[in-house]
């Protein structure tokens, strides 16, 4: 009987042991929760990418990214500020003002990371100039934000643009 009460408690001691190790590790590995307004800033994200493109205004364009973004598309990764201002000089061409074009995005799933947050949002793109409205693309974002002195911040942009039909 004695054995059976010493190997019960050791087995006891080891499980605590154990629970306390595992418990241990998944603190540090814990993703913080994200608040309302964690939310909202991070959806603001999405509308000064928008309008900023939307409306060729550079300096609203890149206020949703970090100084040292990284977005991928097709054409290959741009990295950091200087090379995303330089793209939207080529894309606006000098030119200012209405493109045009109108981005709309839905369907924002958003989650909280241990070094901020991504979300996956889906994205359409309109041609409003033209006679019917017509779309141009759609596909989705794949985003990985941080926080920054600044507030929220887009660190990594993922373009995945939908099969066109054949």
């Amino acid at each position: 009987m004695k054995k059976i009460i010493i190997l019960v408690s050791v087995a006891s001691v080891l499980s605590l042991l154990g629970f306390r190790s595992v418990s241990g590790l998944e603190a540090t590995t814990e993703t913080a929760s994200l608040t309302g307004q964690d939310y909202e800033e991070i959806k603001a994200l999405y509308a000064r990418y928008n309008q900023g493109s939307d409306f060729r205004d550079t300096e609203l364009f890149l206020s949703a990214f970090a100084e040292d973004a990284v977005m991928t598309r097709d054409g290959g990764d741009i990295t950091g500020l200087s090379e995303l201002r330089a793209d939207r000089t080529r894309r606006y061409q000098g030119q200012s003002g209405d493109v045009g074009r109108r981005h709309f995005n839905g369907s924002l799933l958003i989650r909280p990371t241990v070094e901020g947050a991504s979300a996956r949002t889906y994205y359409m793109l309109y041609d409003v100039a033209a006679r019917p409205r017509t779309m141009i693309s759609s596909g989705y974002y794949h985003d990985e934000f941080v926080r920054t002195a600044n507030g929220w911040r887009i660190k990594h942009r993922t373009l995945i643009i939908d099969a066109a039909d054949e």
